[in-house]
């Protein structure tokens, strides 16, 4: 292998987005900062069609609702329009999910992956992973909330409205056994 074919070549896709972009080295794509994001900064919208049926890659948005995209997309019309699909899982994320808006948690630096936990939108994956974050605190399998322990889920902080009632059920369900 000569030194021309050993080297990874990455690639910007910029997207309708005037924050992130979409970069793409071999079979990898992630979304990336184009620009400094200041801490608080309304990213994007998440938009796609609604559907009950989970996916690896739809994001979970309500109480047996998900996000994801119709059949029939080209490559880069998905790079274009949906390009929050390669926003990739990390146990110390610098965003997070409200009401289909992505926010900066924190200052993004040009060409930081924008990342956010997973297991503060999903209940349960469809497809359990494990993670390569290199976080301090990386969770390793990541499966969603359900999965985690109590001090797991307090260190996650805000979690979406929908994982709560989870949470209430499910201690409600708890307390119900112990009394048995």
């Amino acid at each position: 292998m000569n030194a021309a074919t050993s080297v990874m070549i990455e690639r910007l896709h910029h997207t309708g987005s005037k924050f992130v972009g979409v970069m793409r080295a071999a079979l990898e794509q992630r979304l990336v900062a184009i620009r400094l994001i200041a801490a608080g900064e309304r990213l994007f919208k998440i938009e796609g069609k609604r559907t009950k049926t989970p996916t690896r890659y739809s994001l979970q948005i309500g109480e047996n609702l998900h996000i994801d995209i119709d059949e029939g997309h080209s490559a880069e019309e998905i790079l274009d329009r949906y390009f929050w699909r390669f926003m990739n899982h990390s146990c110390e994320p610098n965003s997070l999910i409200r009401d289909c808006v992505v926010i900066a948690k924190r200052d993004i630096q040009p060409g930081e992956a924008v990342t956010f936990d997973y297991n503060t939108t999903e209940w349960e994956m469809s497809e359990p992973f494990n993670c390569v974050c290199g976080s301090e605190g990386c969770l390793g399998t990541i499966q969603g909330l359900k999965y985690l322990t109590s001090s797991q889920r307090e260190r996650l902080g805000t979690l979406a409205p929908y994982l709560g009632r989870h949470l209430v059920e499910e201690s409600q369900l708890i307390k119900g056994m112990s009394r048995a």
